[in-house]
């Protein structure tokens, strides 16, 4: 079983505190190890040939090469967590580095490139959602700086994602020991559609038992509820939405919670297959 991040390095301040919260994330799931890419080029390709993307990189991801991997090292020595530089092969056919898409999780900034065609790292706009979409694993997605997160939230609208969304972050809770709390905004659903995806994943009895808190706002909107999510919260999040390319960042629901939350998220896309339930389960 897969059970790395990948965590594509830029040699500056703000590189810094996102290779600081991907070290940390790993420090406090101790399955999990950290990969970390150090780019040579802004261009390479990722994925398995049937979806295979190219990344592209901002020019600081290629800058200050020659102290990359000492800072790097530095860094993952204060966490403690299990790591190795990842070294890219060759595509047959575009010949740029290339990094498989066999991965549990993978680390990217928030902001992205508008181009259709490619995924870019480290420019503002949509491109964040085709990655999700694609990929298989779960999205991480770092806060602007460094701080710990003593506990977790998910956002849960009633679907069978969502669900799975829950499903995911309970895990990652119970593997952290940290607690949960699920919000939902009850904005044209009932509590007992959201029992439904629940009991669909197996998860009503867990989230009924008491330990975990589950937040049914039925007064205000999403934008003004999201003040209760604790500043310390790592916060899981589903790609939902018939049409992902529109919802995944900017669509209505999303757009809220990754513009107006400062925390770092976890985005659940459709594709995903997550470990971590499978991991806690067998330490139960």
């Amino acid at each position: 079983m897969q059970t790395t991040m990948l965590h594509i390095f830029r040699n500056t301040p703000l590189g810094r505190e996102n290779l600081m919260q991907s070290a940390y994330f790993c420090k406090n799931l101790p399955k999990m190890s950290l990969a970390v890419y150090i780019p040579q080029t802004a261009q390479f390709t990722m994925g398995p040939d049937g979806d295979l993307v190219v990344i592209e990189l901002d020019d600081s991801y290629v800058r200050y090469q020659a102290t990359a991997q000492q800072h790097v090292e530095e860094i993952l020595a204060e966490f403690g967590c299990e790591n190795e530089f990842h070294t890219p092969a060759k595509h047959d056919t575009s010949r740029m580095p290339h990094l498989h898409g066999h991965w549990a999780m993978m680390a990217c900034p928030r902001a992205i490139t508008e181009q259709s065609n490619r995924i870019g790292l480290g420019h503002l706009g949509p491109k964040v959602r085709s990655l999700a979409k694609l990929s298989r694993f779960p999205i991480f997605i770092p806060s602007m700086s460094f701080k710990a997160w003593t506990n977790v939230t998910a956002f849960f609208g009633g679907s069978t994602l969502g669900a799975i969304v829950v499903k995911a972050a309970m895990a990652v809770a119970r593997l952290a020991e940290v607690p949960l709390t699920v919000h939902t905004q009850l904005n044209g659903i009932t509590r007992q559609d959201c029992e439904q995806s629940l009991s669909k994943v197996g998860i009503l009895d867990a989230l009924s038992g008491g330990d975990i808190e589950w937040r049914l706002y039925d007064e205000g909107t999403l934008e003004e509820n999201l003040y209760d999510v604790p500043h310390d919260s790592l916060v899981f999040v589903g790609a939902a939405g018939h049409n992902l390319i529109r919802e995944l960042v900017f669509g209505s629901r999303l757009e809220a919670i990754q513009t107006i939350l400062p925390n770092p998220l976890v985005i659940i896309g459709p594709q995903c297959h997550t470990p971590w339930d499978r991991l806690s389960e067998r330490d139960a």
